[in-house]
């Protein structure tokens, strides 16, 4: 395990492999774990980093202060301390939220930004699930709640990854679990997408997402200008990254080595078996 400190707090992180740097960063379920697939396949080409947030994984989970800009200084002084002058961002989530704020406020420190499954309006989180149950997730306290439900419902054929989703998300604080809603559903990112005109960004979100549907960040096609681009993958649900691993690897690097021309899936991304034979 790999840590340093920030503040006296510990912020547990791994990194795989060398070149351009890329960093992964998690959402409000699970921890830098489940991105090990995606990182194996995209660390052949990029030096490859996840952390966990304060209050998730292995970090450190005390304070009372968990909110997407506290997560976006964290990065900040991350990548300050680890010696990191400009990064690639990949977010899940809450992740995506934190890596778009993060741009925003220095974009001089980011190449090109992946978001996934991020609600770029934060509210429609609320709107997507019944009778608030994602609030009373972030507030429960036994394993047979909502949340430990929602997660268990996703389709992941990694079963090592897959449980330690499950141990990752029962062990969340109901303190940690309600700031970070609050700070989700309080959000609004299109001023700060509409500010990053000149910051390419990839929005990836799965067809059959119900807890962030992608027909909300439709916005981001409509403008031409900007070198904003959101692609669905058909099928996937809310952890596209593990349900189309190979596809999702193959989009970032397609993506950063573009030269702002749109990428698209392909076929043949699809057919091969040995995922190794794409990078």
């Amino acid at each position: 395990m790999s840590a340093i400190h920030l503040d006296n707090r510990l912020v547990h992180y791994e990194a795989f492999g060398r070149g351009q740097p890329i960093i992964f960063l998690h959402s409000w379920l699970g921890s830098w774990r489940y991105w090990v697939p995606t990182m194996e396949l995209v660390s052949e080409r990029y030096r490859t980093y996840a952390l966990d947030f304060w209050g998730f994984g292995d970090s450190d989970r005390s304070g009372d202060l968990f909110t997407i800009s506290e997560y976006v200084d964290m990065l900040s002084r991350f990548m300050e301390r680890m010696g990191i002058r400009k990064a690639n961002l990949v977010g899940h989530g809450l992740g995506g939220m934190v890596a778009i704020r993060a741009a925003r406020e220095q974009s001089d420190r980011f190449l090109r930004l992946v978001t996934v499954s991020t609600p770029l309006i934060g509210s429609i989180v609320n709107e997507t699930m019944k009778s608030g149950a994602f609030s009373r997730f972030l507030g429960r306290n036994n394993l047979t709640s909502i949340g430990s439900k929602l997660v268990r419902q996703m389709p992941i054929d990694d079963k090592i990854i897959q449980q330690e989703l499950y141990e990752d998300t029962d062990s969340l604080s109901a303190n940690v679990l309600q700031g970070v809603y609050d700070s989700i559903t309080d959000t609004d990112l299109r001023p700060a997408l509409q500010a990053l005109d000149s910051m390419p960004l990839l929005a990836v979100y799965g067809e059959k997402d119900t807890i962030v549907p992608y027909n909300h960040a439709e916005f981001l096609n409509e403008d031409s200008n900007q070198p904003h681009q959101l692609i669905v993958l058909p099928k996937a649900n809310h952890f596209v990254f593990l349900e189309k691993t190979t596809v999702f690897s193959r989009l970032i690097t397609d993506f950063i080595v573009s030269e702002g021309s749109p990428v698209e899936i392909k076929n043949e991304w699809r057919r091969r078996v040995n995922q190794r034979e794409y990078l």
